[in-house]
């Protein structure tokens, strides 16, 4: 295990965040979070059901049978999507994903238990489907789930066979608007506009073999089960120490009385145990089911927190007579968390400390073109990474509930998360108001132990006073030593919006776009802005001096329009401020706790209703991750450290004059502009703290450099950019997982290509066709220009501002997997990687899927 992320000291140093996205992967300070495999050996077996599932696009009569001739469906590893190919793709037709696939799908694995696990119990876990799924285990029917967002698993000890061949067949149904099965009743969340429709089994799938007394799973529909819950108390941060509190769900499943001992392994970082804690032995009558607590007061402990996301792994472990039938490993994090209304000094303390909360809104889903929503954890932990080096400490997850990566991601990365359920924009009655109160149950059992997670969203719009009460008793019951707070967004004093009752109802309040702000919320409630700055812009148009967009124009009755300058510039300086102005609540017009800027990644939503893009364009980055200059200003303005950015490149045509837009931290009080050492321009009226503007700027060939001064007049940072030469090559750049790309048949890797000058250096306004040619035991899975529908899965792309990037899938078989690109006038560019094996015995593998 490596070592928790500590915090930069000193005067920071200008971060630099490759336009192509070249992170620095495997970065010390961070924390493992393998959460399936215990330390401790014990009966419990846990095995990855990912790799060699069969896979048909329609509905098949008795394809549950064991019997059933599957020979003819595709080879399919998990995550997997039928989505990948036709979502990103084609928004003249109706408008965006009303056409990508809506319909029942099956798959189909076969798997052989070892016949020495006879007589143990056997449970399957899910980690998600879109919308539904019938489960079958040896053609008998063992569950149905159907609310589309949460992991869920199913008993099937009494189906499986030890010692002889398996079938799980699963039919996967993501039909648009399908009813609840048992009342006809339609789930309010179950709409493509904000949860886009990645049909199939897009996550992890697991299955426990485990002794007859066990720790149950934290999988409550279906199950029935709460797992274990862990949390600390009395938490005394300066002198490092806190209660810690474990509470385990035991379950007794053998037919006479168990007398067992639960304990706990508090695991640190570096795999040293920091304590044991043990309970005191405990009698389960045959077939009781009982929770079992234990505490203890431990020393030396270190915190979670943004920037030192420090991360333990606690080991509950059941012992009987000295021996110990089951072991499982919980990943966590301690921390002390308060929520105070706009009193002085009011917001959210994290450790003592008032933290601003500041970050993006993120799509639930949070897919990537090329890919859809089935996307390997690694990727998603570049995610993480990223946004970590923006210097955000919030994601708003939007909607529904997010995936258990993307909560790992969240806590790993110390990236503060609002978790919701699920809604559609609106309260709900009857069955639909129902359902929405079972999933936000279901969610607060499976992720109450993510220490990212600090607010648990009850709706995305207004809802009823009694109902916020009812949420808000829900997370007292099933989260009520957490540090967590339930709201939601839109409530406000005006009768219109819930009321003043609906206020004091709940634990914090959400706005957007500081609609229904009120003085009675700010002064009883923290304030989480969840959605502001709503405008889009393409990476690939800089601004409206650069070909080939001069003057970039979008057409009639779009109201979409912003170059890349516009959009990272004086839009997202004007629109942030609104919320940084006011942060710390308190007297006056100091009204917000953080605030969530619409979105991270360019994503496949809200459909388009005019021939214009075929993703919305409103990331920081776009939508296969590759920076725009918005996550360079952001990066800025939310650094607790001086920084400065120039906004844009400095490859013009001559004769080219603009205003020059440099962004700067807050401790910057001045900014010099300088072209190739001369001053050009000299500002200290920053608009809205951050940006600094500099007109009427001739473009010399040469270097543009911006310095930072503070108030004393002292130089505390500099940046510069340089012009480049007329593209001469192509460079190809691959990138896999850590431990290299996995021969599964799901993992994925990515090349970027770049179109280079004589130097080596990208030529930013170099925009034209790439080929690609593939050879090797994978498939190509192409690329993505918004601009262009048909673009994804196509063996060519263009480059957009002298990049782009291309994904290949890993096949079953391990071997060299090489790329060629191509471009008329261009040296090509070849990049080889090597996929390393993957080994399955009889359909089963305790190889646990890549997560960093």
């Amino acid at each position: 295990m490596g070592q928790a992320i500590e915090p930069a000291s000193g005067v920071r140093r200008r971060t630099v965040l490759a336009a192509a996205g070249a992170l620095a992967l495997g970065a010390a300070g961070l924390t493992r979070a393998d959460e399936a495999t215990a330390a401790t050996a014990s009966g419990r077996v846990v095995y990855n059901l990912n790799p060699d599932w069969r896979f048909v696009k329609q509905d098949v009569a008795n394809a549950q049978a064991p019997s059933f001739d599957d020979s003819a469906w595709a080879a399919v590893s998990v995550p997997h999507t039928f989505n990948d190919v036709d979502s990103f793709d084609n928004y003249i037709t109706s408008s965006g994903e009303s056409a990508v696939a809506m319909q029942p799908v099956w798959y189909r694995k076969r798997f052989t238990l070892p016949a020495a696990h006879a007589g143990q119990k056997v449970l399957l876990e899910f980690e998600g489907v879109r919308q539904a799924a019938t489960v079958y285990v040896n053609g008998t029917q063992v569950g149905l789930y159907e609310y589309g967002v949460t992991p869920f698993g199913f008993d099937i000890t009494g189906q499986v066979l030890f010692g002889a061949e398996n079938v799980i067949a699963v039919k996967a149904d993501n039909t648009k608007w399908r009813p609840e099965q048992s009342t006809g009743t339609a789930f309010q969340w179950d709409t493509r506009d904000f949860n886009p429709t990645y049909g199939g089994l897009t996550r992890n799938v697991r299955m426990y073999v485990l002794p007859r007394t066990y720790f149950t799973l934290p999988l409550y529909t279906n199950l029935r089960t709460v797992g274990t819950y862990v949390y600390p108390s009395v938490v005394n941060v300066s002198g490092a120490t806190a209660t810690v509190n474990v509470e385990a769900q035991v379950r007794n499943e053998q037919t006479s009385a168990r007398t067992v001992t639960v304990s706990a392994n508090v695991v640190q970082a570096d795999g040293q145990v920091r304590a044991t804690i043990t309970g005191s032995p405990v009698t389960l009558a045959a077939g009781q089911t009982q929770i079992v607590k234990l505490s203890q007061r431990i020393s030396q402990l270190r915190f979670w927190e943004p920037g030192r996301p420090y991360l333990y792994t606690v080991e509950v472990v059941l012992s009987e007579g000295g021996t110990v039938l089951d072991a499982y490993p919980i990943v966590t994090g301690f921390r002390k968390a308060e929520f105070k209304g706009g009193t002085s000094g009011g917001g959210v303390h994290i450790n003592d400390k008032h933290v601003f909360l500041t970050g993006y809104a993120v799509r639930a889903t949070n897919e990537w073109a090329a890919i859809g929503g089935a996307v390997p954890e690694w990727m998603t932990h570049l995610d993480g990474e990223m946004i970590r080096d923006s210097n955000a400490n919030l994601i708003r997850w939007m909607h529904v509930a997010t995936s258990p990566a993307n909560i790992r991601m969240t806590d790993r990365y110390g990236i503060v998360s609002v978790q919701p359920a699920g809604d559609k924009e609106s309260d709900a009655t009857g069955r639909q108001w129902e359902q929405r109160v079972e999933l936000m149950r279901d969610v607060l059992i499976y992720f109450r132990n993510s220490p990212s997670i600090l607010f648990w969203e009850a709706g995305n719009n207004w809802i009823t006073a009694d109902h916020m009460r009812q949420m808000t008793d829900l997370r007292k019951t099933w989260d009520p030593n957490g540090g967590r707070a339930m709201g939601c967004r839109a409530i406000s004093d005006d009768s219109a919006y819930g009321g003043t009752a609906a206020v004091d109802a709940a634990e914090y309040v959400g706005t957007m776009l500081n609609r229904h702000y009120s003085v009675y919320a700010r002064d009883r409630k923290p304030i989480i802005e969840c959605e502001y700055t709503r405008d889009e812009a393409p990476r690939r148009v800089w601004d409206d001096y650069s070909p080939p967009d001069f003057g970039y124009v979008t057409g009639p009755d779009v109201t979409y329009h912003l170059t890349s300058e516009d959009f990272a510039g004086p839009h997202a300086a004007a629109t942030r401020y609104e919320f940084w102005g006011q942060r710390i609540q308190g007297p006056g017009d100091r009204r917000y706790s953080g605030a969530a800027a619409l979105v991270w990644a360019d994503s496949n939503q809200h459909g388009r209703q005019y021939n214009w893009e075929c993703a919305r364009l409103s990331g920081r980055v776009d939508a296969v991750r590759i920076p725009k200059e918005s996550l360079h200003t952001f990066r800025v303005m939310q650094s607790p450290t001086p920084d400065i950015h120039i906004i844009g490149h400095w490859t013009y045509p001559a004769g080219t004059a603009k205003t020059v837009y440099v962004m700067a931290s807050s401790h910057v009080r001045r900014v010099q502009l300088l072209v190739n050492g001369t001053q050009v321009g000299n500002d200290t009226s920053a608009t809205q703290d951050f940006l600094y503007s500099f007109a009427g700027v001739g473009w010399q060939s040469g270097t543009i450099t911006a310095v930072g001064y503070d108030a004393a007049g002292q130089e505390i940072v500099r940046t510069s950019k340089t012009t480049t030469g007329a593209a001469t090559a192509l460079r190809l750049t691959p990138r896999t997982a850590p431990g290299g790309l996995r021969a599964d048949g799901s993992d994925i890797a990515f090349f970027d290509v770049e179109a280079v000058d004589a130097q080596g250096r990208r030529m930013p306004t170099h925009q034209a066709r790439v080929d690609f040619t593939l050879t090797g035991p994978a498939a190509f899975l192409g690329g993505f220009n918004p601009g262009k529908p048909g673009s994804v899965h196509k063996p060519y792309l263009d480059t957009e501002a002298g990049v782009n990037r291309v994904f290949i899938r890993a096949s079953r078989t391990p071997g060299t997997i090489a790329l060629r690109a191509t471009a008329t006038g261009l040296a090509a560019a070849t990049a080889s990687i090597t996929s390393v094996s993957f080994a399955v015995t009889a359909g089963l593998t305790t190889q646990l899927p890549a997560t960093y």
